[in-house]
């Protein structure tokens, strides 16, 4: 195959003159620019495949970033209570305050009734307002109160399950070839696993949320993994 002396690409039989270079082609190159040239592709070759790779790893951590807004239900719970104490005792003061100004207890507007009125209705309505939505934080909480001991019956039985039934060995069994599990870097042997032991679980758990199961694999990856 002919090659140019310039550039040194390699083209087929029968062109006579390089494209880039305008320069005529040789049959050989001499054997220490041959694999000059070689490992020079090889390089090449495997910094685009590190490239490559390094995306795919940047788009799985983004997809992993969207399950990680998992937050559990007694989270949610508490963070409903607390908004609903805020809410019930701005509410409550503020309404007591609007009365006292309503019925001239605390002399604001004594000689204009119809501001009065007008000052004292919108802020009574806002802080009904905030009681209603006080009331609503309150019965939210209550409710994933008893959704969070669901899921932490779940938890339980999910863990137990595991412990039993999965291990390490049995993960990255078929998973990866043995060249591959020395050379793979360990974030690409992560997403791989994680799969695999999401299929693994929702085999033997039906409708599972994403988000829960999501969260539940990365923890219980360090079990598996990260501990050993």
């Amino acid at each position: 195959m002919p090659w140019c002396p310039v550039c040194k690409n390699e083209y087929r039989e029968g062109i006579k003159l390089c494209a880039e270079c305008k320069v005529e082609l040789v049959e050989h190159l001499e054997d220490e620019k041959v694999e000059d040239i070689k490992r020079y592709e090889q390089e090449k070759m495997a910094r685009v495949q590190a490239m490559i790779a390094a995306e795919e790893i940047s788009e799985e951590e983004d997809e992993r970033a969207v399950y990680h807004a998992y937050q559990d239900s007694a989270s949610k719970a508490q963070d409903n209570r607390s908004s609903a104490y805020t809410l019930l005792f701005v509410g409550i003061l503020g309404f007591i305050l609007v009365l006292l100004i309503f019925t001239g207890v605390i002399p604001f507007y004594q000689n204009a009734a119809t501001t009065r009125y007008f000052l004292c209705g919108v802020m009574g309505t806002m802080f009904i307002l905030f009681i209603v939505f006080g009331v609503v934080s309150m019965r939210n909480s209550k409710i994933l109160l008893v959704k969070a001991k669901s899921e932490d019956s779940l938890l339980s039985e999910l863990t137990k399950w595991c412990e039993k039934n999965l291990d390490g060995g049995q993960i990255d069994s078929g998973l990866f070839e043995e060249e591959e599990a020395l050379a793979l870097p360990e974030e690409q042997k992560y997403f791989k696993r994680i799969e695999r032991m999401k299929e693994i679980i929702n085999e033997n758990f039906m409708n599972l949320d994403e988000a829960f199961l999501e969260h539940f694999v990365d923890e219980y990856y360090q079990e598996l993994f990260e501990r050993r």
